[in-house]
């Protein structure tokens, strides 16, 4: 029996149900990403999921290119170490899958459209399939845009704070949300640590400090001028990520809506934004 497989309804089914995983990933580990590296993601996706349908080998090749596209998907909108954020990707995944799965079996259900056995299963025939009921699978998706949209709308609402970094005479402001989760502190000192973003930092360094907090290369401290290397530290830091080392600042000053602290800065090169901030405070210098 011939199958008709219309390539660009097949694209756009993988890139929302993509597009609409890898968002919800994100939302789930509080990353703010750029919406082009969710767009390339979920093509990447869809194009993934057209070719698959004439992909032919063993088994195990076909599952290992599948991960290989969603490990790479992942290191496309989180950056390094994404296995991680590709576990939760899978999870949420085959929670949507679910969801989609029974709207379907509802649809297969509706008195009057017909059903053919194709590969072991009953597959109801497309021109059978009320507008009405696509509608349905649309909302479907579109309703569970919109829990999560509210979700990370109610996580927004936490207080915004104003920081001042200071550092040889320069200053820069950055806004920042309070994160219990983050318990980071210099090792030697016992400092909290603030994380920001990369590019939080970058008009108030030299450009050689700057680069260096972006690299976070231990090799390259000592090219560094001899009146910064004082003032740069590396802090090791564990996330969902996995392990890492953290390139760290000690400003002159650091103050948390005008209330001066004790602490240090630490750039976090692969994220552009913590829900829409510059920083993450520690709950400890919030109070």
């Amino acid at each position: 029996m011939k199958q008709t497989l219309y390539g660009d309804v097949l694209f756009l089914v993988n890139f929302s149900m993509d597009f609409l995983t890898l968002y919800i990933t994100a939302l789930i580990l509080h990353r703010s990403v750029k919406k082009r590296r969710f767009v390339l993601s979920a093509a990447i996706g869809g194009v993934y999921g057209v070719a698959a349908c004439f992909m032919g080998g063993a088994l195990i090749f076909r599952i290992a290119v599948n991960i290989a596209v969603s490990v790479l998907m992942c290191c496309i909108v989180f950056g390094e170490k994404p296995l991680a954020p590709c576990a939760l990707f899978y999870g949420t995944g085959c929670l949507l899958g679910g969801v989609m799965t029974a709207v379907f079996g509802m649809i297969d259900s509706i008195p009057g459209t017909r059903t053919v056995f194709v590969d072991g299963a009953y597959r109801t025939v497309s021109g059978d399939i009320p507008v009405g009921w696509s509608a349905v699978v649309a909302a479907a998706a579109a309703i569970i845009a919109v829990i999560c949209g509210r979700y990370a709308g109610r996580k927004r609402e936490t207080p915004e704070y104003r920081v001042t970094v200071t550092f040889r005479g320069h200053s820069a402001e950055l806004t920042g949300i309070c994160d219990s989760g983050n318990l980071l502190s210099e090792p030697i000192t016992g400092r909290p640590v603030i994380i920001v973003t990369g590019e939080a930092l970058k008009g108030l360094l030299p450009e050689e400090v700057y680069l260096w907090l972006l690299s976070g290369d231990p090799l390259d401290v000592a090219g560094l001028p001899a009146e910064y290397i004082r003032a740069v530290k590396l802090i090791p830091a564990e996330s969902v990520g996995g392990r890492k080392l953290l390139a760290g600042l000690l400003p002159d000053s650091v103050s948390v809506s005008g209330e001066e602290k004790n602490a240090l800065v630490a750039v976090c090169p692969d994220i552009s934004g913590f829900m829409g901030c510059d920083a993450l405070i520690p709950a400890v210098l919030c109070g």
